[in-house]
C-alpha cells in the first residue's frame, strides 16, 4: 500500500506546486500591502487604517481557500486521469485488495487537506505579524469550519467520481442535484442581508453602511460558526466512514 500512497502523492505534485506558487504570490502581495498601510505610500491615505483592518479581517479567508482547495485539486483530478489512462482497470491485476486501494486514496486526500489547513494558518500568522496584531482565535475557528466542511465534500468526492468517471459529468449532476439547496442558501443570504441593513440603519444611523451592517451581522455569524464548529468534526468523521465503504463497493463493481 506504500507504493499506492507514493503514487497518489507523486502524480498530484504538479498541481500542488502550482498552488504553492499562487499561494506564495498572494500571501507576499497582501503582506506588502498591509505593511504599506503604515510604513509605505498607503500610509499617507486617510483611510489606511480602515484598509488594513479590512485586509486583516478578510484576506486570510482567500489564503485558506487557495491552500485547502489547491492542495486537494490535483488529487481530485487524478481519479479522472486514472479512468482515462486505464490505470483503474490495470489496478485490478495488482496483488492488493480494494480496501487498500481505497484506504490509500483516503490517506492521501486527508493528508493534503491537513497540509492546506497548515498553509491557511501560516498565512493568517504572517498577515497578523505584518499588521502588528495578535492572531485572532475567531480566524482559527473559521478556518477549522472551512477545513471540516470543505473536507466533507472533498472526501465524499472520491467515490462520487469513481461513479461519474469524469469531472464534467460529476459537476453537471452535482449542479442539478444541488440547485435547490444553492437557491435556498442564496435566498437566505438575501433575506439576512436585508435584515442586517434595516437593523443597521435603526441601531447605528451615524455609522457608515458596511461597518454598521457588519456590526449587526457579527453576532449571528459568530453563533453560526460556533454551531458549525461543534457539528463539523462529526460530519467529517461520518464522511470518511461513508467514503471508505462506498468507495470499496464501487471498486468491487469493476465497471471500468
Amino acid at each position: 500500500m506504500k507504493g499506492l500512497i507514493y503514487r497518489e502523492f507523486y502524480l498530484s505534485r504538479k498541481a500542488v506546486a502550482f498552488m504553492l506558487l499562487a499561494y506564495v504570490i498572494f500571501v507576499a502581495m497582501i503582506t506588502m500591502v498591509i505593511i504599506s498601510t503604515y510604513t509605505g505610500n498607503l500610509a499617507k491615505d486617510s483611510e489606511s487604517a480602515e484598509m488594513r483592518s479590512y485586509l486583516l479581517s478578510q484576506m486570510y479567508l482567500y489564503a485558506a481557500l487557495i491552500g485547502i482547495g489547491g492542495c486537494t485539486y490535483g488529487h481530485n483530478d487524478l481519479i479522472e486521469k486514472d479512468y482515462k489512462s486505464k490505470w483503474q482497470l490495470y489496478s485490478y491485476t495488482l496483488p492488493v485488495s480494494e480496501k487498500k486501494v481505497m484506504l490509500s486514496k483516503l490517506i492521501v486526500r486527508v493528508s493534503l487537506l491537513l497540509a492546506g489547513f497548515v498553509l491557511a494558518v501560516l498565512a493568517d500568522v504572517i498577515f497578523s505579524a505584518a499588521g502588528k496584531v495578535p492572531v485572532s482565535p475567531g480566524h482559527l475557528k473559521t478556518m477549522l469550519v472551512i477545513f471540516f466542511l470543505y473536507g466533507v465534500l472533498c472526501i465524499i468526492d472520491i467515490p462520487y467520481l469513481l461513479v461519474m468517471k469524469t469531472q464534467y459529468k460529476a459537476v453537471a449532476f452535482g449542479m442539478i442535484g444541488g440547485a435547490p439547496l444553492i437557491a435556498g442558501i442564496m435566498y437566505g443570504v438575501y433575506k439576512f442581508t436585508n435584515f442586517c441593513t434595516s437593523e443597521a440603519k435603526r441601531l447605528y444611523p451615524d455609522m457608515e453602511g458596511d461597518a454598521a451592517i457588519m456590526k449587526v451581522a457579527a453576532p449571528y455569524i459568530n453563533k453560526c460558526r460556533d454551531i458549525a464548529l461543534w457539528a463539523a468534526p462529526f460530519l467529517f468523521a461520518a464522511a470518511i466512514i461513508i467514503t471508505y465503504l462506498w468507495g470499496i463497493k464501487e471498486l468491487k463493481r469493476r465497471r471500468y
